[in-house]
């Protein structure tokens, strides 16, 4: 089989491995959350506050979908909004008690998928896995675009 062939056979393989991933992950927390929501309360129970624009670029996201996340999280208790002192255009957001709780049943719930897949997989095998997905995501990093050109010619 060539490269192009095993490409095209992993690239369902990816979301098939995800899709299941997120239905076993989903099973055992409130499910009115988005996996985006529920990583922005993470950060900013690690790191809080946080100005919307770090927590944008964490989260990969745009600064909009922050304000939308940041919206229905704040009407729902779990996380607190201010601007800054010195910059009132800057929006901090900070967790709350009531997040910390939310993040409290996650942090279980990820600890009983990660238990399901290590009792499934090697020790040797994720460490190769993880080794591997580096590198594709590292690869992925360049400055090059699908048909080759370099972005900085």
């Amino acid at each position: 089989m060539s490269n192009y062939e095993e490409w095209i056979t992993l690239s369902p393989l990816f979301k098939s491995t995800y899709k299941k991933l997120k239905a076993e992950w989903y099973k055992g927390v409130d499910d009115t959350f988005s996996i985006s929501q529920i990583r922005m309360m993470q950060h900013l129970s690690r790191h809080s506050p946080l100005k919307s624009t770090d927590l944008a670029e964490l989260l990969l996201v745009t600064a909009g979908a922050v304000t939308l996340m940041g919206d229905k999280l704040y009407d729902r208790g779990l996380i607190d909004r201010y601007r800054g002192e010195r910059d009132r255009r800057v929006v901090y957001l900070a967790i709350t008690e009531l997040g910390k709780q939310y993040i409290s049943s996650f942090r279980a719930n990820d600890e009983q998928l990660i238990k399901i897949i290590t009792d499934r997989i090697p020790e040797e095998d994720l460490r190769e896995l993880r080794r591997i997905v580096t590198l594709l995501n590292e690869s992925l990093e360049g400055d090059y675009h699908c048909d080759g050109s370099n972005v900085n010619d």
